[in-house]
């Protein structure tokens, strides 16, 4: 028996992701964050794959502080969310980021009564 044999069969990453709608009147913070260029390329990457903070500054050429901070905004938006845990060449604990929506609508119809 091979190595290949007794290894698990990689299994990919299947997020129970929604597809939300946000009604104008409350589409403020959310609108607010994607009017960001580095907020919107930052999902980009982490749509591709789920990503660290220092794997996306990396890819996007942009600062680790830059990075953390739009994270934090896209978090509060709940539009990413910490998946998992991995360890740098250090040893230190870095979460990994993925996309908790599959899509956002903003919504102009008038709200139910």
């Amino acid at each position: 028996m091979t190595l290949e044999q007794l290894s698990p069969t990689p299994v990919e990453s299947t997020p129970d992701r929604d597809r939300r709608t946000a009604r104008l009147e409350d589409a403020g913070p959310l609108l607010d964050v994607l009017s960001s260029q580095t907020a919107r390329e930052i999902l980009d990457v982490v749509r591709e794959s789920p990503s660290t903070p220092s794997d996306i500054a990396a890819e996007l050429d942009v600062s680790l502080q830059a990075v953390t901070y739009h994270l934090s905004r896209l978090q509060g938006v709940d539009l990413l969310a910490p998946v998992g845990v991995k360890y740098s060449q250090k040893g230190r604990e870095m979460n990994v980021y993925d996309l908790s929506a599959e899509s956002v609508t903003v919504s102009f119809a008038e709200p139910p009564k």
